[in-house]
């Protein structure tokens, strides 16, 4: 009788969370989450049936990366080409670091750091969405980048989430345990994915033919179980089998039929997600931890408005007004990282489901005023940032521009960088499946291995095979990434030919940006993985440094070639302008037809 009254409670309370959230122009994700926290087990206590909160957080968690997986499009990734991958990528990493950072310096260990710094750099798709219908701008020519940039925030939210539930399985710190089994449990988990997407289709096909009302609902919800359950037994969270399960309905024959079967279950389920996440927010946790909360808060909001800003100023053409928008309009914090911060569970030592709660309130409050005023933001900062710095980057953006004209119109060229990447990735992906298999093999066979591996000559043999196995691909990639910059060099190069020399020392510096850039992405990681000496942490400033005299370095070069060929560069700009508003009109009128 009281499972029944409390799920009486939970259905009735979501209603009004809902409608409260309109009631006050915001997200109703924001009205779930407060009017669960306060009728939820740390507050009022009308609800305290953790299983019923659990399985509500459980299923309601499954059909939003259902959802997702739903909605996710490699093709409509694919039409933004390499600069969504760039903002993307720029966004997710400083946002990372220095959420990161600003835990350590809380006090906090490496693995809460790490679990802080993942939850802060993702953007919530759904709050996005929802404030953007609200304020009446889901029709703007900035949608499509910042979908796009949204879609490779869901894949990383998807490794990340992979991650943690392997790390949680493994419940310590083995850094070959956990890459052991997340390897094997991803290899898995994708065959089966790849072997439903083979077969599916012609059974479905057959399905359809003789379908009755329930046809496409009963398949959906199937084809969800089979990935969750799949995804549970390899130990991995199930939200990432109901990620692949969406990918495939979404490939099927009448995909739009099925998501409209599903929808109302999607509906229903992820308002009581957000509902039943908020009733184990703790209203204490989130009071004691306030400081931690606000400087996150800050981290966020400044890293994501910059990252996104210059990104989209830079990479694609923006005006000043534009770039505010995209930079506001990617503020908020939302639902992977309410499912990663429960994720972290015991591991990370701290309530990190209250705090992010907290962090999710504020971020999204911040993004639906900013975005109904962001016209009088880039009037202030317009007035505050030197005019001599916004001119330094018009530069650099018009140069970008020049180059990606030359590989718009250098056809020959521009598909043998697409070769090339494409052998680059076949051959990680060989390597990738070498080591799994190995990683496999030594797993389950270990004690007979080492048995058989006693005759010298056998094991010479074996490690003159693996090494051949290894040593081929790991060659065939160096070999394909240096004609890769090689080619990318040429677009460079031919774009002022009396330059050569300084255009090559923008090359040479753009690689190393790059390159310190994902080292310092990568070294929390291996912190974490290898437990280095806090002492090696000094390469962490050097590297910024390394950034910046690199990055000065190639506007004072830029700077120098627009003043010579200034004329010239700023007509290629023009016409590359011209080809990315023509392309952002065909992207536009294709999403809302």
């Amino acid at each position: 009788m009281a499972f029944n009254i409390e799920l009486l409670i939970i259905l009735l309370f979501s209603i009004v969370g809902g409608v409260l959230a309109v009631r006050f122009k915001q997200p109703s994700v924001l009205g779930l989450i407060i009017v669960g926290a306060i009728v939820g087990p740390n507050a009022l206590g009308l609800i305290s049936d953790t299983s019923l909160i659990n399985a509500a957080i459980e299923i309601g968690a499954v059909l939003l990366l259902f959802t997702i997986g739903i909605e996710f499009s490699l093709k409509r990734l694919f039409n933004l080409g390499l600069r969504s991958i760039v903002i993307a990528v720029l966004k997710l990493g400083l946002v990372f670091l220095l959420s990161y950072y600003t835990a350590l310096l809380f006090g906090f260990g490496f693995v809460t750091a790490l679990f802080i710094g993942v939850i802060i750099s993702i953007t919530s798709t759904v709050i996005f969405l929802k404030i953007l219908d609200q304020k009446g701008f889901a029709g703007r020519d900035e949608i499509p980048l910042l979908i796009a940039i949204l879609i490779i925030e869901d894949i990383f939210g998807i490794f990340a989430l992979t991650f943690f539930s392997s790390l949680k399985a493994n419940g310590v710190l083995e850094p070959l345990n956990i890459l052991t089994s997340l390897l094997i449990s991803l290899v898995i988990l994708l065959v089966a994915y790849l072997v439903l997407l083979r077969i599916l289709k012609p059974i479905i096909n057959w399905l359809i033919k003789y379908r009755t009302e329930d046809t496409f609902t009963f398949v959906s919800l199937g084809l969800l179980g089979i990935m969750t359950y799949i995804a549970i037994v390899l130990k991995l969270s199930p939200s990432v089998g109901a990620f692949l399960a969406g990918n495939i309905v979404a490939s099927l024959p009448e995909a739009k039929n099925f998501e409209k079967s599903i929808h109302p279950f999607i509906l229903t389920f992820t308002a009581l997600f957000f509902f039943s996440i908020g009733t184990i927010v703790d209203f204490s946790v989130i009071f004691s931890s306030i400081f931690l909360i606000l400087a996150l808060f800050i981290v966020n909001i400044l890293s994501k408005f910059f990252t996104i800003g210059f990104g989209s100023y830079l990479f694609s053409n923006y005006t000043g007004k534009q770039a505010v928008f995209a930079g506001v309009a990617m503020l908020s914090v939302g639902e992977f990282s309410l499912l990663i911060a429960k994720e972290a569970g015991s591991l990370a030592g701290i309530d990190l489901v209250s705090i992010t709660a907290g962090i999710i309130l504020l971020s999204s409050f911040a993004m639906s005023v900013s975005i109904a005023n962001y016209k009088k933001i880039h009037s202030s900062l317009d007035a505050i940032i030197p005019a001599k710095l916004v001119k330094s980057v018009k530069y650099t953006s018009n140069f970008l521009n020049s180059i990606s004209l030359s590989m718009v119109t250098n056809k020959v060229n521009a598909r043998r960088i697409a070769q090339e990447w494409k052998t680059i990735l076949n051959n990680i992906f060989s390597l990738f499946i070498i080591l799994t298999a190995g990683f496999f093999i030594w797993n389950l066979y270990s004690e007979i291995l080492v048995e058989f591996l006693k005759s010298r000559f056998i094991l010479n043999i074996i490690i003159f095979l693996t090494a051949i196995a290894i040593f081929l691909p790991a060659l065939n990639i160096v070999r394909n990434v240096k004609h890769l910059l090689g080619d990318i060099l040429t677009f460079f190069t031919r774009l002022s030919p009396k330059e050569k020399l300084s255009e090559r020392k923008i090359f040479t510096s753009f690689i190393f940006i790059i390159v310190f850039f994902l080292f310092l992405l990568i070294f929390p990681g291996i912190s974490l993985l290898i437990r280095i000496n806090p002492v090696f942490h000094i390469v962490v400033p050097i590297l910024i440094l390394g950034i910046l005299i690199h990055a000065f370095r190639c506007s004072s070069l830029i700077q120098n070639i627009i003043k010579k060929r200034g004329q010239v560069i700023n007509n290629f700009s023009k016409r590359y302008k011209l080809l990315f508003k023509k392309q952002l009109k065909q992207q536009n009128s294709t999403r809302l037809r």
